[in-house]
């Protein structure tokens, strides 16, 4: 019987996605017919397996095993009408009526009845919700318990199986504060659970592939409360000078790369990167919003990168005029110049969220939401430099909660051979310190463990006398601070 049809896809020509899918039952037969309307039929030899699925070049042939693909060839499934579909396999037939499409929408049909529900696509697959009969083991939502806080505390994860009673698991999970990564493969009956002292986690999970794949994967963050979260917005410009677009910079403050489909401005459109596959194919992962663990640094934030999001990158990159940034177009919309607001969505959770108002700042300046007051720096964080020393680099010093740590200089001005120019460095990274020429060449680097919490002198011997530069960086995020050598 017809099962689903896919008359107008949204994001590919109709000529690449459209599709339609039938569902084979236990028998043999010496043809499969199948009619739309008054057109000429379709003939395949009786296929093999649990489904059929039509398509217009074989190029989009479902890889799934237990499904067979056969060819619509020229007919074109109508977008905006009802159709008449048809089809015969030795005494068994079907004939539906299909509803007129809505772009982007799969047309589903309700059990064994003529009701049609617009729902999403699951091209190749199973719909249980839909479906009797279907072999269904999937995965429910992470839980997770908080076990003891006597200063530190313990949390138990749990993953329930539903459809199921026992199945193989893979199970790889990140900590996102210190980016620790452990990955099993277990055999487990109703449920899994394990304890751990982390309250943020990045958790992905996998169960064997059935008829219905959507729920066999698990890809999902687990984080404390909205406010401490690693992912923040930085910056806001809201009502920038014309031609300048409007954009909004957010900030990877963690030490582990930020998946950028996981998150997406609330109410303002879909998720910032769409899940991918190597050759355009629809696969189980793609086709669900799902990340595989080998692809998990393809579209992510860096561990301390800023990233501007705009809905015009073009316009934007020629207006800034140079390349150090990195751009990502987002469905941003219109941000309110007198008043508004906007925030960051993990799924229905909010990560982080802005507010501002006509006091905030005066327009065409933009503004960091930290601080609340104006700042123009695309891409970079604006800080001060602490220890008697002023000035601002690409990074910050003590006193910004987003940058990854805290710095001083005993001095910017070094006489040659006397006190020796010092570096004081407090994070919970390991930073790297370089010493710069003045023309930016490398003369001298120390890796600076996390919590060293302690002044590291950096030698000038064989430094010429001038201008030179201290180069402190974790990951993405850098400061360079220019010192001065003098006789």
């Amino acid at each position: 019987m017809f099962v689903e049809f896919f008359p107008d896809p949204k994001d590919v020509p109709d000529q690449e996605g459209e599709f339609v899918e039938i569902r084979l039952d236990d028998f043999v037969a010496d043809s499969l017919i199948v009619q739309m309307d008054d057109k000429a039929s379709l003939s395949f030899g009786f296929p093999r397996g649990k489904r059929l699925v039509l398509v217009h070049d074989s190029l989009y042939c479902p890889k799934i095993p237990e499904v067979a693909c056969g060819l619509l060839g020229k007919l074109s499934l109508p977008n905006s009408r009802e159709a008449l579909w048809r089809l015969r396999a030795g005494t068994c037939s079907d004939s539906v009526l299909i509803p007129t499409p809505k772009a982007g929408k799969s047309l589903q049909r309700v059990r064994e009845t003529g009701k049609w529900d617009f729902v999403e696509p699951t091209f190749g697959f199973a719909n249980p919700a839909y479906e009797d009969g279907v072999a269904d083991c999937g995965i429910g939502p992470v839980q997770r318990d908080l076990l003891a806080w006597n200063g530190d505390s313990l949390f138990r994860y749990s993953l329930f199986l539903s459809g199921c009673d026992s199945s193989a698991l893979w199970l790889e999970t990140m900590d996102l504060e210190s980016g620790a990564r452990q990955g099993d493969s277990l055999q487990i009956l109703h449920r899994y659970s394990w304890e751990s002292s982390s309250n943020s986690l990045w958790i992905q999970a996998r169960l064997p592939q059935d008829e219905s794949p959507g729920n066999n994967l698990l890809d999902t963050l687990i984080f404390p409360a909205a406010t401490r979260f690693p992912l923040a917005i930085s910056e806001i410009h809201h009502c920038p000078q014309e031609p300048e677009p409007e954009w909004v910079e957010v900030y990877n403050r963690s030490s582990v790369s930020l998946p950028l489909n996981k998150f997406r401005f609330c109410n303002r459109g879909g998720i910032w990167a769409a899940a991918k596959t190597s050759d355009g194919a629809a696969t189980a992962t793609a086709a669900y919003g799902l990340v595989p663990a080998a692809g998990r640094n393809a579209d992510s934030i860096a561990p301390y990168e800023s990233v501007i999001m705009t809905k015009d990158t073009a316009q934007l990159r020629e207006f800034l005029g140079f390349k150090d940034v990195r751009l990502v177009q987002v469905a941003l919309g219109f941000l309110n110049n007198t008043a508004g607001c906007i925030s960051i969505c993990n799924g229905e959770t909010v990560v982080d969220s802005v507010c501002w108002d006509r006091h905030t700042v005066t327009c065409p300046a933009g503004f960091n939401p930290l601080t609340m007051t104006a700042e123009n720096t695309p891409g970079f964080l604006r800080g001060e430099i602490t220890g008697g020393v002023g000035g601002n680099g690409r990074g910050a010093g003590k006193g910004n909660p987003l940058t990854p740590f805290a710095y001083r200089f005993s001095s910017r001005v070094v006489r040659r051979g006397g006190n020796p120019l010092r570096v004081y460095v407090e994070g919970d990274a390991q930073v790297t310190i370089r010493l710069l020429d003045s023309a930016g060449r490398e003369q001298w680097r120390r890796e600076v463990p996390s919590q060293s919490n302690v002044w590291w002198t950096v030698p000038l011997d064989g430094m010429a006398l001038g201008v030179a530069y201290v180069s402190l960086s974790v990951g993405k995020f850098e400061n360079v601070v220019g010192i001065l050598i003098r006789p």
